[in-house]
């Protein structure tokens, strides 16, 4: 009985291997970009369930948020409001040319900046890359506006009416409400690739927030 099994080819090896090399580079991008959309979901749900879990710690024994003194240094806040409920790697304080403001370091490797009496927060899903290479992070994509503040102080009821009888929350300074405005509000919008040391996109994490905490199809920065 003849044997019909045969080798294959150089050539058919190379051609199978070229096949496997262009869907392989059709693909990865794809793969890549998914896990790295994956990565900031998980980190924002993450920092967004701590730092409510902390604050509602804390105000079993330092009561209503809404009587928290909001002008402490962030640092003086952090000792007063958060040592103690909330677990941290490390704790850096940034001086008066940055607000007095303060880096809290967690064990997955994201950074939480605090600034403006523990009122704003920005999160880095990175601090490697914040500390190395500030400069090329993006709005939306390597970090996050949050903002923790019940009371007016300076705002109008209008402005702050996303904020009051909140606690840790995207950012929601001044929204009107809709998700058209999540976009294109001029001064916060996530419309484009804004970069950490220029033009803020503030709301892009609340238009995350907005679809449940995932990216929409139509999110405006690419992972």
């Amino acid at each position: 009985m003849k044997n019909f099994n045969k080798a294959f080819t150089l050539a058919e090896v190379l051609i199978t291997l070229g096949i496997i090399g262009i869907v392989a580079a059709m693909t990865l991008p794809t793969v890549l970009s998914k896990y790295r959309e994956q990565v900031v979901l998980t980190k924002l749900k993450r920092v967004y369930s701590v730092m409510n879990q902390a604050i509602t710690s804390s105000m079993v024994d330092n009561g209503s948020t809404l009587y928290w003194e909001n002008t402490l240094d962030p640092i003086d806040f952090y000792n007063k409001y958060y040592k103690g409920y909330l677990k941290v790697t490390k704790i850096e304080e940034l001086g008066e040319a940055n607000d007095n403001g303060i880096l809290l370091y967690f064990a997955d490797g994201s950074l939480l900046k605090c600034f403006r009496q523990g009122r704003d927060y920005n999160f880095f899903i990175d601090n490697k890359r914040y500390k190395n290479d500030p400069e090329s992070l993006i709005y939306g994509k390597d970090v996050f506006s949050f903002r923790f503040n019940d009371d007016l102080g300076a705002q109008t009821a209008v402005e702050a009416k996303f904020h009051i009888g909140k606690k840790f929350e995207p950012y929601k300074h001044a929204w009107d409400g809709t998700e058209e405005t999540l976009y294109t509000d001029t001064n916060f919008g996530c419309n484009n690739k804004k970069h950490y040391s220029g033009q803020q996109a503030d709301y892009c994490t609340a238009l995350i927030q907005y679809h449940n905490w995932s990216i929409p199809e139509d999110y405006p920065i690419k992972f």
